[in-house]
This record gives C-alpha cells, structure tokens and sequence, in this order.
C-alpha cells in the first residue's frame, strides 16, 4: 500500500501547486530578476542558470543536473550515481563498477541498446559485449562535466539513434575570466571496502584560451568476491575564441581500467567464501569461477574536434569524433564438462562526424538542419579450449548517415509547433561464423517524422504534447550475435512515441506531470540460450528474433522545491507499464529489456541549513516489487542514504560524512545480488 499513498501525496502536492494561478504570478513577478536564459536549439533546451533546486533544472522535455550545485548525501563517482534519483531512469546495478556488459541504466523502460548517450552532442555508446553497444558507465567518471541533461522520448531530430531517449554529458571547456586567474579543484573522497576516489580540476583562461584539465584515481577491494578494481581517468580540453566570435574545441578523455570480474559464491560449492555475500550460478547470465583468473582491463578513449560559428546565415557547428576501445579480459569457466580459461582480446573504434545549422527566419521561425554520420570498426582474437582460437581482422561493421530538419514556429506568444523530418541510411556488414567467411552487406533506411505542440496556458505554465516516429540502428550483437549471421531472420524496429504533459513553474521551483505511450513495432530479443546451441541444434533463427510488438506506457511527476529558505528539496515518482507481444519462443527464454522493471517508482531529496555552513542530506529511494524473465519475484525496497555537509573559508572547503543505506536494507537492484550493506564514507573537496 505504500505506493498508493505516495500517488496519492504526490497528487496533492501537483494539485496544491496546479491550483495556485496568483501565487505563481506573485512569484514569477518577485523572482522575474533572477530567471534564467533559455536558449533553445531545436527541441533541445539548454539553460544557463545555476542548475535549479538541488542542482536539478525541469524543463518539459528535459531535466537537467548541473554538477557545481548538484549535492547528493551520498558518493558520487560516474554518470550512473547521479541518475538514480531522477524521474524516468531505473538501475539495475550487479556491483558499483562493474557495469560492463550489463545494462545499468534504463530510460523510460529501455536498456542500453535503445537509448542514446552522448558526450557534448555526439554518440558514446561503447561495444560493450561481443560486439553490443551497452555502456561502459564507469568510463564516465565526474570530474570535467558540468551538467547531464536528460531527454527522454526520441523527439528531437538532432538526437537521433534511439527509443527511449538521450542522456547528454556536457563537459567543462574552460574559463573566460579577464584577470585569467585558474580555478583549482581537488576532492578525495574514502569509503568502505577500502573504497577510494581522488580528482583534481584545473579550469581557466589564457586570453582567449580556455582550458579544462582534470584527472583522477578510483580503486575498491569491493563488496562482493572478487570485484575489486583500479581505474584512472583523465579528461582535457582546450578551447579557442576567434576575433570572429568562432569558437574551435579540442577535446581528449581517457579512462584506463583494471577490474576483477564478480564469481559464483554459492554456498553448496566447495570453493565458498562465507567472508562474502551468496551468489548462486542462477545470478548469472554467464557465470565466472574462483580456482582460475578472472579479470577486465580496458582501456577507453574519446577525442573531439568542434568548430563553433555565429554567422548571419545560422550559427554553424561542425563536430569531428572518435572513439577507440582496446579490451582484455580472461574468464575461469565451465564450458564442455571442465573448467577451462577462455581470453578475449577485443578493438573497437568508430569515427563520426556533426554538421550542423540553427538559423532564424521570419523572426517567428527557428530552423535547425543538418547531417551526421559514423564508421564502427572492431576485430577481436578469442581462445577457447578445446575449440581453439578464433579471430577476426579489423572489419568495417556498420555505416550510419543521416539527415534532419527541424522548423520551430511561434505562432503566438503563447503558442509554439516544431516539426521535424529526419532520415537514417544504415550499412550492416556481417560474417558468416567461420566456413567460408561470407561478407554480407545489409541495407535498412528509415523516415522519422516529429512533431511536438506547446502552450503556455497562463503565466508559468505550459503544457505540451509530441508525436514522433522513432528508429534505431541495429546493435552489431543483434545483427551477428557471436559471430553468426542472425540477422538474417530479424527485421528492422522503430516505434511510435505519444506524450502529453504539464510544466508549471514558481519562482524556482518547478513541477513536471507527464503521460507517455511508446508502441515499439518488430521488438528485437535475445534468447537466454546460448547462440552456439542454438545453431548446432539447427535452430539459430531462435537466437535473435522480434516479438510482434512492445506497448511502454507510463507516468512520470516531478516536484523541484523551496519551502523555506532552510529546506528545499525534490521529490519525484514513476509509474511503467509493458505488454509484450507475441514471440516465436516461448517466454521462459527470452532475455527481454523489460524484465526486472519496477511498475511504481519514486525518489525524495532534501537539503536543510540549519546553519550559514551547514547543511543536512537525506535521499530516499523506493522500488517496487519486479519480475525477472523467469517469472520470479524481486522484493521491492526503501533505501535511505544521508549526509552531513560542513563549509569552511568561505566554502572554498567542504568537508562531508555520509551513510548510504541507512537502516541497513537487504535488497537488490539486480536478481540473486545483493546490493551493498550500510556503508560510510567521508568526502573532502577544496577550491583554490
């Protein structure tokens, strides 16, 4: 029942906060002064203020998180820590650093490979496993980013490539100071399970040279066996303004991985640690064994070149990228009736490019248009025994182009309508497994139409309502799931996306109430039966297959608040819904997205002074009871996690203690893991 209470709290407070014409009027008037600037570049709104309550900035397609207010009571260490308190997003974490080749995060319902994330504007997804495209989140470490915006819903045509949404990282370009006076940040931050993080940040300006410099050093004995790991990151950038108000960027980011990877401890086997927390064979999808080596390292790296023009014909940005990945990793499995070392050694890159225009006609009409495009490469060597080892030379796996244009018309001053076309021409190139190494090119384009409608329906409030067709490319693993040709019995995915939505603001504090409906056509899954069986048995077109349909449904409230001066805080809920259509196999055997999804979800923060230089932090988190693709029954959870937060030297110094999971909750994010136990850390930053 307690999420039948939440609801109902949470509509009093949307009710209360609906309901209040005059007071918004009062406090739009009083706090007319302070608001921020929006510009707005097609359906993407970027706003220039100090990052909202909490950091946290509502805007009716796009919450963001700017990273110098943001404070959670907690550690924050990636991308992924900040967005489990946002509406919208589900985690579904095995171990804090061990996200590679799961799908950590999930937006509006999706996994990985249907949602976009993106660094400044351009794609980062990584290969994750054989080939897939699910996130290394722990590459994206926090110490050069400024603010993550998240959109969800595939309604913009600059942000193509997705179902679920983008999650956008911003990153730190440089200072524009006239005294070109540095900005010096250092933090360290220590835990338990000898958990450790330390970065320092230098930002500033030579003339008109901007620099953002940082590094940083992560390392954990970890809480389940055999997880620890040592990570160092790096991130520059260098930016350069022109006389002619041009702008070029050079951008190098780096993360260098040495991981552990997680082992069966189940306490019927013979090698069982009781110093660590069960997990049966069943909590893996591909289980990993003490007595041998298991371990990842990795090595990520993300280079950019942007040029940023204002001119009287648009303001023009071109964006060259890439992306390289260099992987070992050396696993202790059970594979033909004996445990035997397997070692993969994988490379992929990509490159791609962003052309793009924002020009303004008529006064009343915004026009964005433009053309993007990337090459993935990869090769891989893998051994086996006793298959024996197995290699693929560096191969071109997909070509993507595409082109967008986007209208945003103000038809009156309360009224605005963006329209949008946008179109993808995709290249798969997949082998035949092993024989006679049949090169097979596939050709999948599509049309994406958008449209979205808002109106402000009285001073502060707008609502808003979008259509939009969607469409994603085809992950590599979908197309040749360990090194088959299953793509030749999948067709292609794309969805419709309905929204309809209310966006109030008072002052600073906003409220976001939003209804949506995705109807996903050809839905692509996974069997949870290993393709090479499936393919000895003859029946490898159960390896990769679509169900008839996908239909996501769901209801998204957030609530940015400031009661007093003292107490301000968030609050937000999610309610998700799925039917899934009809499929080829039967539903035992299906690794689907969706499984594991909370159907009520909701998260609270506060912040409270009691002091000049002191502040009070309390998250809450609850999730619901979920279902695991085998039908069986994840409890659902209330965690609590706080913080205390005390400045000095004019706040230039912070020192924080905090404890995550406060009453010690036995819960899990993933089936048959464990999440981590109470813990405490203490957290020191200092800003010269």
């Amino acid at each position: 029942m307690f999420y039948f209470r939440l609801i109902f709290m949470i509509s009093g407070i949307l009710s209360f906060v609906l309901s209040s014409p005059i007071w918004a009027n009062e406090m739009v008037e009083q706090n007319r002064d302070k608001q921020e600037t929006v510009h707005q570049i097609g359906r993407v709104v970027v706003t220039a203020d100090q990052g909202g309550i909490k950091g946290i900035a509502i805007e009716p397609g796009i919450t963001s998180i700017d990273l110098d207010t943001y404070r959670g009571s907690g550690r924050e260490e990636t991308i992924q820590d900040i967005l489990q308190g946002i509406a919208g997003i589900d985690i579904q974490r095995s171990a804090p650093a061990l996200s590679d080749d799961k799908d950590v995060v999930k937006l509006r319902g999706f996994g990985g490979r249907r949602f976009m994330v993106r660094m400044d504007g351009r794609p980062i997804r990584n290969t994750g496993g054989f080939g897939d495209t699910l996130l290394d989140w722990t590459s994206l470490s926090l110490e050069n980013v400024e603010r993550i915006e998240v959109m969800r819903g595939a309604h913009s045509v600059v942000y193509g490539e997705t179902i679920g949404g983008t999650i956008n990282i911003v990153t730190k370009k440089g200072g524009t100071r006239e005294d070109m006076k540095p900005e010096v940040v250092m933090d360290a931050d220590y835990s338990s399970y000898d958990t450790q993080s330390y970065t320092v940040r230098l930002t500033g300006n030579a003339k008109s040279l901007g620099y953002a410099l940082a590094g940083g050093y992560r390392s954990s004995d970890g809480y389940l066996r055999n997880t620890d790991y040592e990570i160092r990151d790096f991130t520059g950038r260098f930016s350069y303004l022109f006389p002619f108000d041009g702008r070029l960027t050079v951008g190098y980011k780096i993360s260098n991985q040495d991981k552990s990877l997680s082992v069966v401890n189940d306490p019927s086997g013979a090698d069982y640690d009781s110093s660590y927390p069960d997990i049966p064979v069943d909590a893996f999808g591909t289980p990993y064994y003490s007595g041998g080596e298991n371990f990842f390292d990795r090595k990520t790296q993300y280079f950019d070149l942007i040029f940023e023009q204002p001119t009287k014909l648009g303001d023009w940005k071109i964006h060259l990228y890439k992306t390289r990945e260099d992987r070992n990793q050396v696993m202790n499995q059970f594979f033909i009736g004996d445990y035997r070392k397997h070692c993969w050694d994988f490379i992929f890159d990509d490159y791609g490019w962003i052309v793009q225009n924002r020009v303004s006609l008529f006064d009343n009409h915004h026009v964005t248009f433009g053309f993007d495009g990337k090459n993935l490469y990869g090769e891989y060597c893998m051994h086996r025994p006793p298959l024996g080892p197995t290699e693929a030379d560096r191969q071109k796996k997909i070509e993507h182009r595409a082109g967008y244009i986007e209208d945003s018309w103000q038809i009156t001053e309360a009224l605005n309508l963006t329209m949008g076309l946008r179109y993808d021409d995709v290249i798969l190139n997949f082998v035949a497994i092993r024989g006679n190494e049949i090169s097979v090119n596939e050709h999948i384009d599509e049309w994406s139409p958008k449209a979205g409608l808002t109106y402000e329906l009285q001073p502060g409030t707008r609502g808003f309502v979008n259509i939009s067709k969607a469409f994603r490319i085809p992950t590599w693993q979908e197309w040749n799931c360990m090194g088959y040709s299953t793509g030749n019995y999948i067709d292609k995915e794309t969805a419709m996306e309905y929204e309809v939505g209310v966006l109030k603001q008072i002052g600073r504090n906003s409220v976001r109430l939003t209804y949506y409906y995705y109807d996903v056509d050809n839905y692509i899954l996974f069997n949870r039966t290993s393709t090479m069986a499936l393919a000895m048995a003859g029946r490898l077109e159960d390896a990769v297959f679509n169900a008839d349909y996908l239909k996501l449904q769901g209801i998204e409230a957030e609530l940015n608040f400031k009661i007093f001066e003292f107490l301000s805080g968030y609050i937000n809920y999610t309610y998700q819904d799925y039917e899934l259509g009809y499929t080829p196999v039967p539903e035992e055997q299906i690794s689907n997205d969706s499984h594991q999804l909370p159907r009520h979800k909701a998260n609270l923060g506060l912040e409270w002074d009691p002091l000049e230089d002191t502040t009070i932090m309390a998250d809450i988190r609850y999730v619901d009871d979920r279902k695991t693709s085998l039908n069986e029954k994840i409890d659902g959870f209330v965690t609590m996690d706080m913080g205390l937060e005390q400045s000095f030297r004019n706040k230039k110094l912070r020192l924080k203690g905090y404890i995550t999971n406060l009453f010690d909750k036995e819960y899990e994010e993933t089936y048959l893991i464990p999440a981590p136990e109470r813990t405490f850390g203490v957290n020191v930053s200092y800003t010269f």
